[in-house]
């Protein structure tokens, strides 16, 4: 076979080569096969059009010697005119935003091309505005290609790019994915396939308004090119600019393929329709490659990204538990629990569901996150409550534990949370001390083991504390301890009498000892996680508590948190108000609502009247989930995500990645739910949208399990035949103005596992809560 040799580069224009997509393709059962077009000789689909669109002026005699070739371009024609011009002889002028890559600037002036840039702001339409001005004013000097409205740009792909699609699948093609710029590759494809086989879908990708993806146009915030049919094509669906440089990225991390944004824009369009698919084939169009965007932010490394908190060992702001490529660890939180005999402190709980807070929306981001909340068993509270209780330690501890358990999960705290008692990890902290012993921070006196504060060079520095300047005495007895520097601490404190007629003791090489309320912690967080994200405690626990933990935690097992964190307090208008007193007149979920109604480092007041605010904003939130379940009765959500649920879902993880900053998201939600409770008064939300702005309130609870289960109502659909006569019968008693009646049947309904809501679209009924 005699080798085949064109006669100039123009003869290879075409023929670009399919490719199989393998790890990016989400259905085996659908194959994707992306068109490279990056392959032409000028390097993108865009060779085809500028050869076509200069045959085609020569053809009418419009482009005759002398004349400039001009011609508005985002870069990509630009070049394929200029390789087309270069190889012909023409002169060429390209008008252009100025925000094109500096890349395609490069390419064009190599060419031989002349540059006029327009103001970046008016994007391609400031380009095509002064080209119609310089072919308008001066048409003898000009041929003006006009690509938006030339069906040149059609034929190009009717006669190439379609054809070859249908022959390279051998008419196996079943769907082609393509992006909307100046048009002329749906238009053409669809023409050429429909004629081919008309069941062939084509599916068009339109950016959306104010999108930074390069050659791409919204038909509605531009001027729509004079080719362009929004009837051609069979769906034209939108796509947003990161999902498109995300698809971008893992084009060329996973299946090796470097492309331009408009070919990751494509590919995001691809696989959303292959998840949709049952079988098929789609060709998905790659219009070029991404060596011409590497002086964009496109490929940069991506900013890192986790949460970001304030870390009081450095007195600014870290993130924590970052995104990283590949395998990451868990990123695992510590915080203390409630003491034993106060099992109900507000402090604590708020500590507890912030930790939750922040697992629940790093492990929903695929970035695995664990909490583990330490209870201290063996300390002087905890055992002078057992005993006034009568229960041995471990049986006083166990129901605590329970207890504990009991009131997360009521509070929904989720199974990312585990809660530890300090006395199932005794061999942990005799271990520690030990090394602390061996590294001489420690110092055993009297059958007593003290951390020696000065060993540890960074003590006091996280809390900005001058240690000549602390008033010692105030919070410990020191005629209790024997220390050689009554600013140590202890690590296990000799047994008291009444320790050894419990028997709360730890036999030690030291003698029978009882681990101190700072080395109990320290053990569970070190056997327990093997990093540490953040340690979070409250404002109570700023000093000596955060550096006693850290110097047992750097020097006994070489740990250093990502981050310290520290939880103001809640203040309370009740006197020595308790977990249960709220549990006791409010739901669950409407208490958890209220603890996370602010930033963990703001305070947290409980009054009456705040209270009272956020029980109202709680119905809000669930009527309006109550009303989009019963408007989607079942509906099949959009395929694309309404303006609505997608602006709650970004504010979420905005606040969320800002030091957990909920009370910047509520105002979204709530928005939101006016927005639902407006459309549903009107009628005018159809199940589907329904479905997904429900779906993007379901998943938004997902992180902050405010609604809790049974909180959607049942759709009269559903309802029993016996239930829905129940309510029946009490909806005449109202009208009848019996109320007592009403009254009775709303009990039956409750004894049947049903409460009842009067709702102004009527009765809803909702399985009953625990």
């Amino acid at each position: 076979m005699s080798p085949v040799i064109n006669a100039d580069v123009l003869q290879a224009i075409g023929n670009t080569p399919l490719v199989t997509i393998n790890r990016m393709n989400p259905n085996p059962r659908v194959k994707i096969l992306a068109k490279l077009e990056g392959k032409n000789p000028g390097g993108s689909i865009k060779d085809r059009v500028g050869l076509a669109l200069i045959e085609a002026a020569e053809k009418s005699g419009e482009l005759v010697p002398g004349k400039i070739v001009i011609e508005a371009t985002s870069g990509n024609t630009g070049i394929g005119l200029a390789m087309v011009c270069a190889v012909k002889g023409y002169p060429l002028r390209l008008l252009m935003a100025s925000t094109a890559s500096r890349e395609r600037k490069q390419i064009l002036l190599a060419y031989g091309a002349s540059i006029q840039l327009t103001p970046g702001h008016l994007s391609t339409d400031g380009a095509i505005e002064e080209a119609y001005r310089m072919a308008r004013e001066e048409p003898d000097k000009y041929v003006l290609m006009d690509q938006f409205n030339n069906r040149a740009s059609i034929d190009a792909h009717y006669y190439g790019t379609g054809l070859e699609i249908w022959e390279q699948t051998g008419g196996e093609v079943t769907h082609v994915v393509a992006t909307l710029g100046t048009s002329g590759t749906v238009m053409g494809i669809t023409k050429r396939l429909k004629e081919m086989n008309p069941a062939t879908k084509m599916i068009a990708l339109e950016p959306r308004p104010g999108h930074k993806i390069q050659g791409l146009k919204n038909m509605h915030a531009s001027y729509p090119p004079g080719i362009f049919d929004r009837h051609v094509p069979d769906e034209i669906r939108p796509v947003d600019d990161e999902e498109s440089f995300e698809a971008c990225r893992r084009l060329a991390r996973e299946e090796g393929l470097l492309v331009g944004m408009s070919s990751g824009a494509a590919m995001a369009g691809a696989m959303r329709l292959a998840k949709e698919l049952d079988s098929g084939t789609i060709v998905v169009l790659f219009p070029d490659g991404g060596e011409r965007y590497l002086s964009t932010p496109l490929f940069a490394p991506p900013p890192e990204r986790g949460v970001r908190v304030f870390d009081l060992a450095r007195g600014e702001s870290t993130i924590v538990a970052t995104e990283t490529m590949g395998e990451a660890p868990t990123a695992g939180f510590f915080t203390i629990g409630p003491a034993l005999d106060r099992l109900g402190d507000l402090d604590a709980w708020r500590r507890i569901l912030s930790l939750d807070l922040m697992t629940r929306y790093l492990n929903g981001q695929g970035r695995k996150a664990k909490a583990v909340v330490s209870l201290a068993d063996l300390d002087d509270s905890a055992l002078k409550a057992a005993r006034a209780a009568g229960l041995s330690r471990k049986e006083h501890a166990g129901r605590a534990l329970d207890q504990v358990k009991e009131l997360a999960a009521r509070l929904g705290v989720s199974d990312a949370v585990s809660f530890h008692l300090a006395g199932n990890h005794q061999e942990t902290a005799l271990d520690i001390c030990r090394k602390l012993l061996a590294k001489g921070a420690a110092y055993e006196k009297l059958r007593s083991v003290y951390f020696d504060v000065l060993r540890y060079a960074d003590y006091g520095r996280m809390t900005s504390m001058d240690l000549e300047k602390i008033s010692l005495g105030k919070t410990v007895d020191l005629a209790e301890y024997a220390k050689d520097n009554p600013k140590d601490f202890t690590l296990l404190k000799r047994a008291s009498l009444e320790d050894l007629k419990h028997d709360d003791i730890v036999k030690t090489e030291w003698g029978n000892v009882r681990p101190s309320w700072f080395l109990q912690h320290a053990a569970v967080a070190a056997d327990t996680l093997g990093e540490i994200a953040g340690f979070m405690a409250s404002e109570a626990h700023v000093f000596p508590h955060l550096e006693n933990f850290r110097a047992i935690l750097a020097i006994g097992r070489s740990l250093e948190p990502g981050a310290w964190l520290v939880a103001n307090h809640v203040t309370s208008e009740i006197g020595g108000a308790e977990l249960a007193d709220l549990l006791r007149d409010a739901p669950a979920r409407l208490v958890r609502m209220w603890y996370l109604s602010t930033s963990y480092r703001k305070p947290l007041s409980l009054s009456d009247k705040s209270f009272a605010m956020w029980k109202r904003n709680h119905a809000k939130v669930l009527h309006a989930a109550g009303d989009l379940h019963l408007a989607a009765d079942g509906a099949k959500p959009l395929a694309d995500t309404p303006k609505a649920a997608a602006a709650l879902e970004a504010a979420l993880g905005e606040s969320l990645e800002d030091d957990l900053s909920l009370h910047r998201f509520w105002p979204e939600l709530f928005s939101f739910c006016r927005t639902a409770a407006q459309l549903g008064a009107h009628g005018a939300m159809n199940p589907a949208e329904a479905a997904s702005m429900e779906n993007a309130l379901l998943d938004v609870d997902a992180v902050l399990g405010v609604l809790g289960e049974n909180s959607l109502p049942l759709p009269a659909t559903k309802w029993p035949a016996e239930v829905a006569a129940l309510v029946a019968e009490r909806e005449q008693a109202r009208q009848d103005k019996d109320f007592g009646k009403a009254d009775e049947l709303r009990d039956i309904l409750r004894s049947k596992g049903y409460e009842v809501e009067d709702a102004p679209q009527g009765t809803r009924l909702f399985p009953t809560q625990c």
